[in-house]
């Protein structure tokens, strides 16, 4: 199984801890205590077969996706979404995201699309989010391979970026690759502010239904 997979290279050879030892950043590691949920997640989610339309967002951050391990989901979409989870835990990039999951239909809008980040773990220092572009070069480059061996595994015909830095980094490591890399969106924390929550949620739903598949 692919996150199996992930978290083994991740976190049991404690490689990132090791690369980034002379920092003061730390891995966020709260969401290894949620793993059995993790798992029935992306069982219910995915199945057996993983969508080839990829939404790739930077990392996860300390009050969402940090905390469940499931990118753009806090404990409050989660507790929507599957049975055996009862927690009032809120991130508001999370919020958004779960309006246009909702908006879709949360088992369409996961049978078409693949949710990730360029980064699997997020990274903290002091109580701050530290985003992986802002990393020390050797762990960047880690993740990098890391990346790019779960997108081997994916297979994805269309990456879609959430930012402008992930488009930068998606366009450097699949620029002679097959894969339609183009489009972009705005970040779901961008998104969730009041002023720009409408127009954002627009451009997600008239982009994403280009890309949704029919049950």
């Amino acid at each position: 199984m692919l996150y199996e997979e992930l978290k083994n290279k991740y976190i049991d050879n404690e490689k990132i801890e090791l690369l980034l030892k002379d920092s003061e950043i730390t891995v966020l590691d709260e969401f290894l205590e949620n793993w059995e949920t993790i798992r029935k997640f992306n069982k219910k989610m995915y199945g057996d077969k993983l969508p080839k339309t990829v939404l790739c967002g930077i990392n996860p951050g300390k009050n969402g996706a940090g905390k469940t391990g499931i990118p753009f989901v806090d404990f409050t979409s989660l507790t929507k979404m599957i049975d055996g989870v009862d927690r009032e835990d809120t991130e508001r990039s999370a919020q958004f995201f779960f309006d246009i999951v909702q908006e879709i239909g949360v088992e369409k809008f996961y049978r078409s699309f693949y949710v990730t980040n360029v980064s699997w773990i997020g990274y903290i220092s002091g109580n701050k989010n530290v985003n992986y572009y802002d990393l020390p070069i050797n762990v960047k480059q880690f993740l990098y391979e890391m990346f790019q061996y779960e997108m081997e595994v994916v297979k994805p015909t269309t990456i879609i970026s959430l930012s402008g830095a992930v488009k930068e980094t998606i366009s450097e490591l699949f620029d002679n690759s097959n894969i339609n890399i183009s489009q972009q969106l705005p970040h779901p924390n961008y998104c969730a502010f009041p002023k720009n929550y409408d127009s954002c949620k627009k451009q997600y739903i008239d982009l994403l239904s280009k890309y949704t598949i029919e049950l």
